[in-house]
């Protein structure tokens, strides 16, 4: 019945905004259970609907895990992070937040956080304690972007159409109440973070890979030559049989990270990255061909299909890309 009402309200034409679709579809319980969310990012990802989901679920649960406030659905949430010249080890992390009497000064950079124009909070992952590297000393702060003074947004729009923007903190001074959780203990939270944002993103690729297809599929039965339709030539249904083979691999790799997301940190590691290993090798073979069989068209921005084929590359180095998830995979 959820797969049904956020595919029906997606197809719909209207308002498809982040706030029409809580407000319609009720959607809090999907924001905290994985399962549920799995669901409405599959939707999300047939539709190639431009909603801040992953971020917004993934901020909730945080904020649920390490006992920050709550907040309605409906506002927009999403997590820094990233910062320039690091790569996915968030050990990495050297944004600084300094004691200044009951708060905290932030300072430092960060890049490419999704949805930050747009979003009504952000979660930011500071170094409070220790050296680049370490493990421990890492700390999360809740910031209202809208009254930080000495935080200096540049805004842009990612490859796949979506807002984003890096981030300075010139010595933006916080509340003692804006961090969450303990101080210096992070780490692990914000990595189980990046996992349940991964599963989610992981099962919005699959919506994203089944459109893919069943757009060949429509597309090869209208268009003819020699006077049959495309689809009846045996050497291109042979190649939307492999592109169907891995949109069901991907189905299946993405639900075994989401199960996976409450068993134990090795556990859950080895599924998701297993998943996006998957879920890449997907999203680009069934890209390439499907641009492939849609001939010269495939390549112009007219069709849906490039659009697809530009989220799906943004997914598969969202969080992490799929090398270093085969390195996590080994390690």
């Amino acid at each position: 019945m959820l797969r049904d009402s956020v595919r029906a309200f997606l197809a719909a034409r209207g308002d498809h905004s982040w706030a029409a679709l809580v407000d319609r579809l009720e959607l809090g319980e999907a924001l905290r259970d994985a399962r549920q969310g799995a669901i409405v990012a599959e939707e999300i990802g047939r539709a190639r609907a431009a909603l801040p989901f992953a971020e917004t679920a993934v901020t909730h649960w945080l904020l649920e895990r390490g006992g920050g406030p709550g907040f309605e659905a409906a506002a927009v949430l999403t997590m820094a992070w990233a910062e320039p010249g690091m790569r996915y080890d968030m050990a990495d992390i050297a944004m600084t937040a300094r004691r200044d009497g009951d708060g905290w000064r932030l300072g430092g950079s960060k890049s490419a956080v999704g949805w930050a124009p747009a979003c009504d909070r952000l979660v930011v992952a500071a170094r409070t304690a220790g050296t680049v590297g370490e493990r421990g000393g890492l700390s999360l702060f809740l910031l209202d972007p809208a009254l930080a003074p000495n935080l200096r947004t540049h805004a842009y729009r990612t490859i796949d159409g979506r807002p984003a923007a890096d981030l300075i903190f010139e010595d933006q001074f916080v509340g003692a109440d804006a961090l969450i959780g303990k101080p210096d203990q992070a780490i692990d939270l914000i990595e189980e973070a990046r996992d349940r944002a991964t599963a989610l993103l992981a099962a919005e690729a699959v919506g994203l890979l089944d459109s893919l297809l069943a757009q060949c599929i429509a597309y090869t039965g209208q268009r003819r030559q020699f006077d049959r339709p495309l689809a009846d030539f045996q050497a291109l249904q042979h190649r939307m049989v492999d592109m169907y083979l891995e949109c069901e691999l991907a189905r299946s790799a993405a639900w075994l990270a989401v199960e996976a997301l409450d068993e134990d940190a090795a556990t859950r590691a080895h599924a998701v990255s297993s998943a996006m290993v998957n879920i890449a090798r997907g999203c680009r073979f069934v890209g390439q061909q499907a641009i492939q069989l849609h001939g010269g068209m495939g390549m112009t921005d007219e069709l849906p299909l490039g659009h697809y084929v530009k989220r799906t590359m943004a997914i598969e180095v969202e969080w992490a890309d799929a090398d270093w998830h085969l390195a996590r995979i080994a390690g």
